[in-house]
């Protein structure tokens, strides 16, 4: 892979310039990258609008470049459109639920469906072509409906500028609903455990998380309950 400049930068990964219409994701930390690699092509396979894989080498993917504004940049300059953001978020999930997750993925719960699990508005990508989902590094095999709890948990307790607080209440009123709510309650208990133990979780977010538990009156046998499954 011929690597070039750098152009980007998340917490975890660096983007590199790689030739025309390319771009190199490459791991801080040096993991490898090469079953990302293998879930965004499984994904792509199925139809879903994942970005195009050309090449993986350990901690390195060579990828197509993407450019437009993520869900959450276009929802700061646009307000009105949050709540059409809200929704496209749930289609995506809806369309990913159609896609089957490959035998050697990890389970998080029952199910056989292919999971992200990370799918909030800095990992949409308004390109020319319709929105791309990227950032699978979290992608599992399990229930659809974890999915859905794990972007709703997101909308909720996701950290957002306090001027647009108002624009994310809107999003996530318009998110859930267009899905299952009741199928995906159960699952907001493992999948707020998960989030609370990343370590870019802070204290502010984990509040965030136990506030929205509570306002679900999630008690504490359902959680013990939502753990064990």
């Amino acid at each position: 892979m011929r690597v070039g400049c750098l152009i980007g930068s998340g917490r975890d990964c660096d983007i590199y310039e790689a030739g025309a219409g390319k771009v190199i994701r490459r791991a801080k930390d040096g993991r490898s990258l090469e079953r990302e690699a293998s879930v965004m092509r499984h994904a792509s396979r199925g139809g879903f609008p994942a970005p195009q894989v050309y090449d993986a080498d350990g901690p390195d993917i060579l990828m197509e470049r993407l450019d437009g504004p993520s869900l959450y940049q276009d929802a700061a300059a646009h307000p009105r459109r949050v709540s059409d953001h809200g929704r496209l978020l749930a289609d995506l999930l809806k369309k990913l639920s159609a896609v089957r997750a490959p035998g050697w993925l990890p389970a998080v719960c029952v199910g056989s469906h292919l999971l992200h699990l990370d799918l909030h508005p800095h990992n949409v990508l308004l390109t020319g072509d319709g929105p791309r989902v990227i950032d699978w590094a979290t992608a599992r095999r399990g229930a659809s409906a974890a999915d859905v709890a794990a972007t709703w948990l997101a909308l909720a307790s996701g950290h957002v500028d306090p001027a647009l607080r108002r624009s994310r209440d809107l999003m996530l009123a318009a998110f859930l609903d267009r899905v299952d709510r009741e199928a995906a309650r159960p699952h907001l208990t493992v999948m707020a455990d998960r989030r609370r133990t990343d370590r870019n979780a802070d204290n502010a977010e984990t509040a965030a998380i136990d506030r929205l538990l509570a306002s679900e009156h999630i008690t504490l046998e359902e959680a013990v309950h939502g753990r064990s499954t």
